[in-house]
């Protein structure tokens, strides 16, 4: 059981007996459990070490005081027989008051913002009330009914005013305090008793003039001694004390009875005397009850007065907070309409973005079944001016784009950015003529220079364009118009593309291709023909053009099926390094043998990746080959179109050079060939495009062809002509003076193994097939 139970049974128990002793023995007693208390007391502070000690340690020298007192009156009625009053006994007893009182004080913290005299309004009310009670039953008999010496009087009516201090102090820490525990109760309920026990005592002094009342009230005072100390042992004690005081706006129920019979105890006291004592025993017996009647209504009057500050100041407080919440619900709303407008916008052009557009989508498509117009358009050649010129330019680029195409649209169409350098135009109810047209002015718009930074750009704009209606979905019309948009761009880009069904069907192809293409990289399903090229004045095999072949539930699919489809999706990245692999592991022992080198076409996706070189190199060493061995045909649209990029390519090709291999230009002559880019790029070999090799007698196709020839001779540039089928163009080519060709009329593109056996009976060498056997080969 805890220490605190064990302390309330004892003392109870010694409590009980306390009444019924002898005077000498009832001293003892006294001095017994006073002692214990204070020791409980002491032993509860240094227990639980409570944060606000003070109260304690005035309670324990209060108890000590008492113990003091209780002892010094023994002794003096030991020696004396008798104890007379004022005597020394009284001092201690009046310490222990005014200390209990102090205590009792300090176990509140007052609040700093309250008027010090407010803070014991409620408790001077109750003392008030019991000051009427007290005069009337106590103080005024004992004074004028019990004819007492002046020395007894002035004992007496010294602890009726202390038990007033007391009654003050007690009520206040029971109205202010801000805890009720258990310790609270106990020491609460330990100075009520006292006080109830001096009304007791001297009570009975006042109407018998024999204190019989002192075993009554000796019981009461070791009660009080045993709750002070089972409050200090009690675990709460350490929260109890020195906590700050409450302020109430509104008075409890309870406590507006308890003020209204205290003021109406002073009137009551006083009309009652009067009917009843008949001579009055002294004018002061009504006087004192008026008077304390006046000061309960002063001190009612000063409450109420208190409340209505209180009142005005919680309203002020809360006109303060209304004004504050009103302020935050304005800043709350502006931060609303700003985050709304950021979710629906773009942050660096300031146009709406892919959420604004896919509401005004739902908008559109809700709100009427005609038809709207939507445009997709992608900048060709940004992402170039990104890695040139830096994120910066490209900003201010789009800034610019943006504002060009604002002047474009009408007031009620929606343009946005949906991201990168891709936006989009919502047309609601619109034609198909005026979405064309809008299209239209679109490309003619952003095909104008551009000045950014002091530097001059151009960009073009591939554009789709979808007319639809319900019960077309949003997401439907974005992939509509992407598919345009990608038409547009696979039709050479700067150009309009309307939506068709078709591209949606084309679109499942490819991107089923794709998925098949990706399963035949894992599963190297792929295989590589080879056409020879032959020197036209010796017939000797100079070279192979490695050509990928790739057959798709069982059936070959043609390379111009697959291949951009691979392009697109990224995929001729890994089948383009499958390719490199294999034709240098095959052409190996034909270089050893018969010196023919390999051509292996490049694409400009593989030319974009860092590590290109470092795969080429890798194909190289792996299969024993020198750099001479190999040839990377590129297209001069690849070469020449690369943008701000070119430097890129060229530092690329620099590095490939560097181990032995050459660069030729694929299908020259049909792009942007220019004698410029021949000059400063690293080329080695010029493949001249069929359309150039002569079919008949023409002069203008001999001019063509020889003044493609000469470039090159003049640039100590090697020619090669492509698709060559006849005698008659072979002999052409050689009267033209044009060192090689490769095409049917010397041989189809063969698998490895056919090559090496047409290679073993040849000697290496293909002079060309007859007319006759010509024609049956096409």
């Amino acid at each position: 059981m805890a220490a605190w139970r064990w302390y309330a049974a004892g003392g109870l128990a010694a409590v009980a007996a306390g009444g019924f002793l002898p005077v000498m023995a009832r001293q003892g007693l006294y001095t017994l459990v006073g002692a214990s208390a204070a020791v409980a007391v002491t032993a509860g502070v240094r227990r639980y070490r409570p944060a606000e000690p003070h109260s304690w340690r005035i309670f324990a020298a209060a108890l000590w005081c008492t113990v003091a007192a209780v002892f010094a009156w023994a002794v003096q009625y030991a020696v004396a027989g008798r104890v007379g009053s004022p005597a020394v006994k009284d001092l201690p007893f009046l310490a222990s008051y005014l200390l209990m009182a102090l205590g009792t004080l300090a176990w509140v913290r007052p609040d700093p913002d309250r008027p010090r005299a407010e803070r014991f309004i409620d408790a001077g009310i109750v003392a008030s009330g019991v000051a009427a009670l007290s005069w009337t039953f106590i103080v005024h008999p004992l004074l004028f009914e019990q004819h007492v010496d002046a020395g007894h009087g002035a004992s007496y009516l010294t602890y009726s005013v202390l038990d007033l201090v007391l009654v003050v102090v007690t009520a206040r820490m029971i109205f202010t305090s801000n805890v009720r525990s258990a310790a609270h109760a106990l020491v609460s309920l330990a100075l009520c008793t006292v006080i109830t026990g001096d009304v007791v005592f001297y009570a009975a002094l006042a109407w018998t003039g024999n204190p019989k009342g002192d075993s009554v009230s000796t019981v009461l005072y070791l009660c009080a001694y045993i709750l002070i100390g089972t409050a200090a042992l009690h675990p709460t004690m350490a929260q109890a004390s020195g906590r700050p005081e409450r302020a109430q706006l509104v008075i409890p129920r309870h406590r507006v009875y308890l003020y209204s019979v205290l003021a109406l105890v002073g009137p009551v006291v006083a009309i009652t005397m009067l009917l009843v004592a008949d001579p009055l025993p002294s004018r002061w017996w009504v006087l004192i009850p008026l008077a304390t009647s006046m000061v309960t209504v002063v001190l009612l009057i000063a409450r109420l007065s208190q409340l209505v500050r209180l009142a005005n100041r919680r309203v002020a407080d809360l006109d303060a907070q209304a004004a504050a919440l009103g302020e935050a619900l304005r800043e709350q709303e502006a931060l609303r309409q700003q985050l709304s407008h950021r979710a629906l916008h773009d942050a660096l052009t300031g146009l709406g973005n892919r959420a604004l557009l896919q509401e005004r989508l739902e908008h559109a498509l809700a709100r009427t079944s005609a038809a709207h117009g939507l445009l997709l358009l992608d900048l060709d050649g940004f992402k170039d001016v990104n890695d040139s010129y830096g994120h910066p330019t490209g900003d201010a680029l789009l800034i610019e784009v943006a504002a060009r195409l604002l002047g474009v649209v009408d007031n009620s169409d929606t343009l946005v950015r949906l991201g990168g350098d891709e936006f989009a135009i919502l047309m609601e109810d619109a034609t198909a003529a005026r979405v064309a047209r809008a299209g239209q002015q679109v490309i003619e718009e952003l095909d104008r220079p551009v000045f950014v930074h002091e530097r001059e750009l151009s960009v073009t704009a591939s554009v789709g364009s979808l007319l639809f209606a319900t019960p077309t979905t949003p997401a439907e019309a974005l992939r509509n118009a992407d598919l345009a948009l990608y038409a547009a761009k696979a039709a050479g880009k700067n150009r309009l593309a309307a939506y068709e069904p078709r591209l949606a069907s084309e679109r499942t192809e490819h991107m089923r291709i794709a998925a098949d293409l990706r399963r035949a990289v894992a599963g190297e399903e792929f295989t590589v023909n080879y056409q020879p090229v032959v020197d036209l004045h010796t017939g000797r095999v100079t070279a192979v053009e490695a050509l990928l072949r790739w057959t798709r539930d069982g059936r070959p699919v043609p390379p111009l099926d697959f291949i951009p489809v691979a392009e697109q999706y990224g995929i001729i990245v890994p089948i383009g390094a499958w390719v490199l692999r294999r034709a240098c592991r095959d052409v190996r022992a034909w270089h050893e043998r018969f010196g023919i080198c390999v051509t292996v076409n490049v694409s400009g996706r593989q030319l974009r990746e860092p590590d290109f070189a470092a795969t080429v190199i890798s194909a190289l060493r792996d299969a024993g080959l020198p750099g001479s061995a190999l040839i990377l045909e590129i297209t001069e649209t690849v070469l020449v179109s690369a943008g701000p990029s070119t430097g890129d390519v060229t530092a690329l090709l620099h590095t490939l050079r560097a181990e032995g291999v050459r660069i030729a230009v694929d299908d020259f002559g049909t792009g942007y060939s220019s004698l410029a880019y021949l000059r400063h790029l690293p080329v080695d070999i010029l493949k001249i495009d069929r359309a150039f090799t002569p079919e008949g007698e023409l002069a203008e196709e001999m001019a063509f062809t020889r003044a493609i020839v000469e470039l090159g001779n003049s640039l100590r540039l090697s020619a090669i002509a492509e698709a060559v089928e006849t005698p008659e163009q072979a002999e052409r080519l050689r009267q033209l003076d044009c060192p090689q060709a490769q095409g049917y009329h010397f041989s189809r593109p063969l698998p490895a193994a056919d090559l090496d056996e047409v290679l073993n009976a040849s000697g290496g060498v293909l002079r060309g097939t007859t007319p006759s056997a010509a024609a049956g080969a096409a």
